[in-house]
């Protein structure tokens, strides 16, 4: 039976590279209009591209229904943004002094009338509460402005004094403070439901538009459609980087941070220099290819292809509306690597035709019917492991699942139907084409062969060996996700929030939504010592070296309000005790004029926010640090009030919960998906297994380099794993295919491996050399994550070839030699 299933199925291959075949001579007799009604359906969907949008933000990193972006989104529409943009002042001589304070006034002035600014908050606005004469006076801490020797001692006592300034806006020395931009929450204009149009696809030049904040929307479709997208808080971010090159000066230094400046050096730098990089690696491949074959036709097909497969994709992106998100970073690399590949496989067959004396149609024919059927095999079983990443939680791993397997179909799509009619068209000599180069290539690959096959037991041993103690190095692979270390020790950013989290708290945030359940429920004193007890808790918590003393909330007021109204009196820096009491002094202070009260509390009283100020550290460690105050604070506050937990870090958190589960079960589905087609394409579900062991070796290895070299398993290296996947399945997939015709010719598993590898092979040898060194120039790049990149991809790639040269020949003639004894049997 299973030799009636194999005869059918060289039956149906033979049917199929016949119509490959067949494709090629169409493709030559009818070239034009090939490349024309290609030109027409690119032109098509590009007409779509002014439409395409992007989404670099946070939230963006989860999909739009879950549970706590719902929850952060319901945050911001009754409180307003919960992300901030950081400015760290510097000065070596203090910040009390005439030059200093002048020089923070006019920077805050100028801040304050900057487009997409809801407020600034500083030392220069900062509110001072204190009683005089039985009045309770609300101000800004420097609307007297400071003249005298005496004035600025009485200010240094006031600031020294208030827990207030040194929880918000200064450090111990008095030589470092803080001046915190809150961002629009909703836009100004009538916006469309989707996020504003791209300009082109240059990351580095910044995102273009004018949008600030109208009422809040009340439904989830308003509120969605009118958040101040991510494009005008980058605009925002430019200017502020403008403004504090202009500003920063001899004694005013000046540093950005906060978790929106992050996300765009991030999307600005990776952006920046993938695309930079992606062009240094197609002239990388334009050289190496022209010093291999010394045509420059192959030179400029496979970039034309590659690059037409890119553009189409983006514009299949537009087309679908899906935003551009984090997950089209690799992108260009993939599709680079996918079209050269199918390129030079194709054009390796043909140059051998032509070699013989084939002309081009006879060349062409042959070259699909000998490669075609495997380069649609590559590109389906790539697409198919790769849309396994769609059902993740995690939205830039799902769009993988979307944006990798439309490219690489139309990769695909353009290798089969429009490159052969390229070729058609492209002036072609008929002079030998390796005769300079590929003497040493021969000489290799048939070494390759001999060892792999006489002795098949001491290679697969070998390797085996190799694999198992890459396991044992795997093991000890550290997950992370800490994006500051992606950046060099010397950038602003980094060295801006270190200080940050060391002499303030952190720079970035936790928020509390604490509800009563009851209209002026916060006037309860019960409820509101909870709450202090619940920071009290929180300032003690240590939890993985996690540690978050900073709180801002309602309490600070009240204490404030309690001290003023008692002689100023430190004693008297506590909640009182009555609950009319309370509700009289917050009824002070909203007719003081102050509107600190608006971002805090709800209208009637019922809900507060709480906003802790936490350090930014490698986010695995903050889902069992969240965990344990959530239980603390819920625990204290009992049943006075429901307690909500939302911000920035908490969206962090469930990001980093939900990565690692993601990804991998992404790649076990990926895994099953791909060994299902392996076992279609060979046509035995034996042979499709084993034809797996030299897909997950390079994979293995790569992660036991990783180990190595002390790089973690985070959000860019688990994305290294899908292009190495899909590289390592091509491979496989070409030397499995061609092995099979010639075993299937010879009936002798060495001739079939020497053969494979004298066709095959050498198209393997080029374009694993050709593209390791187009990613390897990414090490050249700002961004460490970027390096690790570009080194341990390049290295997937050379290892995934000799698994495919060496390991495979191995297995399979060991196989063979298995058939062989059963047969005897």
């Amino acid at each position: 039976m299973n030799q009636t299933v194999s005869s059918s199925f060289q039956r149906l291959r033979a049917q199929i590279e016949s119509g490959f075949s067949r494709w090629g001579e169409i493709s030559a007799t009818y070239p034009w209009r090939i490349v024309l009604t290609a030109l027409v359906v690119i032109a098509f969907f590009a007409s779509f591209l002014p439409n395409m949008t992007v989404d670099m933000s946070t939230e963006g990193y989860l999909h739009e229904n879950d549970p706590a972006r719902l929850v952060y989104d319901e945050f911001q529409v009754e409180f307003g943004r919960d992300e901030r943009l950081i400015l760290l002042l510097q000065s070596d001589h203090g910040l009390l002094t005439p030059q200093f304070l002048e020089r923070l006034r006019s920077l805050h002035r100028r801040l304050e009338a900057l487009p997409h600014v809801e407020k600034v908050d500083s030392l220069y606005n900062a509110r001072r509460t204190y009683g005089q004469d039985d009045a309770l006076i609300v101000r800004d801490l420097l609307e007297d402005w400071p003249e005298s020797a005496a004035d600025f001692a009485a200010l240094r006592e006031i600031i020294e004094s208030s827990p207030l300034y040194r929880k918000l806006f200064v450090n111990a020395t008095l030589d470092k403070t803080l001046l915190i931009v809150t961002p629009n929450t909703f836009r100004s204009d009538p916006a469309p439901a989707s996020a504003e149009a791209l300009d082109d696809f240059d990351f580095s030049a910044g995102f273009e538009s004018d949008l600030p904040a109208p009422a809040a929307p009340s439904s989830v479709a308003e509120r969605e459609a009118e958040f101040l997208g991510g494009d005008a808080i980058f605009e925002l971010i430019n200017t502020l980087k403008t403004i504090a090159t202009e500003e920063s000066g001899a004694d005013f230094h000046i540093g950005l941070a906060g978790s929106p400046y992050m996300m765009h050096q991030l999307t600005y730098i990776l952006g920046r220099d993938m695309f930079k990089f992606s062009f240094i690696g197609i002239f990388v491949i334009g050289l190496l290819l022209y010093l291999i074959f010394r045509r420059l036709v192959m030179v400029f097909l496979p970039v034309t292809i590659a690059s037409a497969s890119l553009f189409f994709t983006f514009a299949l992106i537009a087309f679908l509306g899906k935003p551009v998100t984090t997950a089209v970073q690799i992108l260009p690399s993939l599709l680079l690597a996918v079209g050269v590949g199918n390129s030079v496989h194709i054009f390796s067959v043909f140059f051998q035709a032509i070699e013989r004396g084939q002309d081009k149609k006879q060349a062409l024919a042959y070259a699909l019917g000998h490669s075609g059927f495997a380069v649609v095999m590559t590109g389906l079983t790539t697409a198919g492991g790769l849309v396994s990443f769609i059902s993740a939680d995690m939205k830039p791993v799902s769009d993988i699942g979307i944006v990798s397997p439309l490219g690489i179909l139309s990769t695909l799509m353009f290798s089969i139907l429009l490159l052969p009619a390229l070729i058609a068209l492209s002036p072609i000599k008929s002079e030998g084409l390796h005769h300079n180069n590929s003497g040493w290539i021969q000489r290799f690959l048939q070494a390759c062969a001999r060892i792999s096959t006489r002795h098949p037991r001491r290679m697969v041993l070998a390797w085996f060996s190799l694999i198992g103690l890459s396991l044992i190095l795997v093991a000890q692979i550290v997950p992370s996700h800490y994006p500051l270390n992606w950046f060099a020790p010397d950038s602003d950013l980094r060295a801006s929030t270190e200080i940050i989290d060391a002499e303030f708290d952190g720079a970035t945030y936790i928020e509390i939504v604490v509800d009563s359940g009851e209209e002026n429920g916060l006037h309860d004193p019960e409820l509101l010592h909870a709450v202090d007890e619940a920071l009290r808790f929180m300032a003690q918590l240590e939890v993985n070296g996690v540690q978050i003393r900073n709180a801002s909330s309602l309490l600070d007021i009240s204490k404030e309000l309690h001290q003023a109204l008692h002689g100023n009196d430190p004693a008297y820096y506590r909640i009182p005790d009555e609950r009319a009491l309370i509700a009289q002094e917050l009824l002070l202070f909203e007719n003081s004029g102050s509107d600190d009260l608006d971002d805090i509390v709800d209208s009637a009283f019922r809900k507060m926010r709480v906003t802790l100020r936490a350090p930014f550290v490698d986010g695995v460690l903050y889902p069992e640090y969240l965990e344990v105050l959530e239980g603390g604070v819920r625990e204290i506050i009992g049943a006075r009030a429901e307690v909500t937990f939302t911000g920035i870090v908490n969206l962090l958190s469930r990001t980093v919960r939900v990565l690692i589960g993601d990804t991998i079960r992404a790649y076990l589905l990926a895994f099953l998906i791909i060994s299902g087609l392996m076992m279609l394409m060979v046509g035995s579900v034996r042979t499709g297994l084993i034809s797996m062991i030299p897909n997950l070796a390079p994979i293995i290895i790569t992660l036991a380099l990783m180990a190595l070299l002390k790089i973690p398993l985070d959000a860019f290296t688990l994305l290294i794993g899908s292009i190495a996947l899909g590289l390592a399945v091509d491979d496989t997939i070409h030397f499995m295919h061609n092995y099979q015709r010639y075993y299937a010719r010879y009936g002798d598993s060495e001739k079939a491996v020497m053969e494979t590898l004298n066709t095959t092979g050498r198209a393997l040898l080029i374009t694993s050399v050709v593209l390791s060194a187009s990613f390897f120039v990414n090490i050249f790049g700002e961004m460490i994550n970027l390096q690790n990149f570009g080194l341990l991809t390049s290295f997937c790639i050379i290892v995934a070839f000799f698994a495919d040269a060496l390991l495979a020949p191995a297995l399979v003639t060991l196989l063979s030699q298995f058939k062989q004894k059963g047969a005897h049997a």
